[in-house]
C-alpha cells in the first residue's frame, strides 16, 4: 500500500467513516507492524484505545475521521490513526489497517517465535480473529511502534515487527521505545 493521503482515505469511507468493502487492498504485513486483536471483526474501541494510550503510554491518541460502527461491524477496516507523545518524539500520522487474521498470519507468528527460541506468543495470535497493521514511515519508527504497543495493550495480541523477525508482548515494545533491551533475550 502506497502512501494514503487523507483526502484519498476519505474517498473510501462511507458515511459511518468505515471502509467501503473491496475499497482498498491491505498493506503487505511483512512490511508493517502486526498487532493480533482478540475482536471478532475489525472494528477500533477508540474509546479503550484512547484511554490505554493517555494513562500507560502518556500519550494523546485520535483519529483522523471519527467511526460509528453500530451494529454492523466490518471485516476490514482502515484508519489514520494521531497521536502526541509527551516526549516530543512520538508525534505523528499512521495509517492503520484491519482484517480478519489468515494462516499465512499465525505462521508467520510461529517462525518468529521459532527464531527467537521462545514460546506462547504465537500461540496467542493463534487465538486471536482480526489484525491491524500499522504502515511505519521508516525502518526504526517510534510512531508506528508506539500505537503498535497501545493497540496490544487494548487488543490483547502480539506485536509482529516488519519483516516478521520478531514477535513480542506490550512490555518488550515498552522497552524497545526506551532504548532497553528486552530481558527476555
Amino acid at each position: 500500500m502506497t502512501a494514503l493521503t487523507e483526502e484519498a482515505l476519505r474517498e473510501l469511507l462511507d458515511e459511518r467513516g468505515v471502509l467501503q468493502p473491496g475499497a482498498l487492498r491491505p498493506p503487505a504485513r511483512s512490511r508493517c507492524y502486526a498487532v493480533f486483536a482478540q475482536r471478532p471483526d475489525a472494528c477500533l474501541d477508540v474509546a479503550a484505545i484512547r484511554t490505554q494510550a493517555d494513562r500507560f503510554f502518556q500519550t494523546k491518541l485520535g483519529l483522523t475521521v471519527d467511526k460509528d460502527y453500530g451494529l454492523r461491524p466490518p471485516e476490514s477496516d482502515v484508519a489514520r490513526v494521531v497521536i502526541a507523545g509527551n516526549d516530543g518524539a512520538t508525534s505523528g500520522t499512521r495509517t492503520c489497517f484491519g482484517r480478519r487474521v489468515d494462516q499465512a498470519d499465525v505462521a508467520a507468528a510461529e517462525e518468529a517465535e521459532r527464531r527467537q527460541m521462545s514460546s506462547g506468543l504465537s500461540l496467542l495470535a493463534e487465538r486471536c480473529k482480526t489484525i491491524w497493521l500499522i504502515t511505519p514511515e521508516s525502518e526504526d519508527d517510534r510512531v508506528a511502534l508506539t500505537i503498535a504497543a497501545i493497540f496490544a495493550s487494548t487488543m490483547l495480541g502480539p506485536i509482529l515487527t516488519p519483516g516478521g523477525a520478531e514477535i513480542f508482548g506490550v512490555r518488550t515494545a515498552r522497552l524497545k521505545l526506551e532504548g532497553r533491551p528486552s530481558p527476555y533475550r
